[in-house]
């Protein structure tokens, strides 16, 4: 299947220019192929595992490269930025679940799941700025408000680099009126680069490589533990999950 290439986004003044946010994603496409390629729900989570170090590790580099105008803030139980919308790809999915499968008592693994649930319902077909103005915690967070799942969290959530916790609060508390927080670009660039590698490798094997809202796709993935191998052998386990907003933006783009 030919590859379809994403625009990637762009921030003036830096040496990551589109021609080199393109090669980082080939190149990561070229080595998520081999994970990929084995046909193995395993083969998926080795390939996600893969892509977040990568992208972390190209943060690092980007950081160093060139440094932010104020240290990036983020920090664990800073957790303002955590009622966004989240969009991930499958096998960003299935390594959430069998890390949480791996890693929780069967009580703690029902309650997680009935909260994902909960949220799922709360936040279904929401826009980004409708979710973000719903203020709907994301179930994965734990007591302190720090993420439960922070060593297999998506590659968004990596990426997101902001520069000033105080206005990541101003702006969730009035998303629609608040600017977003100043933001280390590079580091959210490559990290998006790295998620479109991902991407571009599982539509060459002829998988489903559609944008996923983080909750409803846990959700699918907790309910069904076959949800790895339906995905592999190309039925739509995850369609319920497709994030429309984003599929609109792509239309319009066309």
């Amino acid at each position: 299947m030919p590859r379809q290439k994403r625009a990637l986004p762009l921030a003036p003044g830096t040496r990551y220019t589109p021609a080199v946010l393109e090669g980082i994603a080939d190149g990561e496409r070229a080595a998520l192929a081999l994970s990929l390629g084995k046909r193995t729900e395993a083969g998926a989570v080795a390939a996600a595992a893969a892509a977040l170090a990568r992208a972390e590790a190209l943060e690092g580099a980007a950081v160093a490269a060139e440094p932010p105008a104020r240290p990036i803030a983020c920090r664990a139980g800073c957790s303002a930025c955590c009622v966004s919308k989240v969009l991930v790809l499958a096998p960003e999915v299935l390594r959430i679940a069998a890390h949480l499968r791996a890693t929780r008592t069967e009580a703690e693994l029902a309650a997680l799941a009935e909260r994902v649930r909960a949220a799922d319902a709360a936040t279904r077909g929401l826009s980004r700025i409708e979710r973000a103005e719903a203020g709907v915690p994301c179930p994965l967070l734990d007591e302190r408000g720090a993420c439960s799942i922070h060593a297999v969290r998506p590659i968004v959530c990596a990426g997101w680099s902001s520069l000033d916790a105080a206005a990541c609060e101003r702006h969730f508390a009035a998303p629609a009126a608040v600017p977003t927080a100043p933001m280390h670009r590079p580091s959210y660039e490559v990290a998006n680069a790295v998620l479109a590698g991902l991407g571009w490798a599982a539509r060459e094997q002829g998988l489903d490589a559609a944008p996923l809202e983080l909750i409803a796709a846990l959700r699918i993935a907790l309910e069904r533990p076959n949800a790895g191998e339906r995905w592999l052998a190309r039925l739509p386990v995850f369609a319920a999950a497709r994030d429309a907003e984003w599929q609109e933006d792509r239309r319009r783009e066309a």
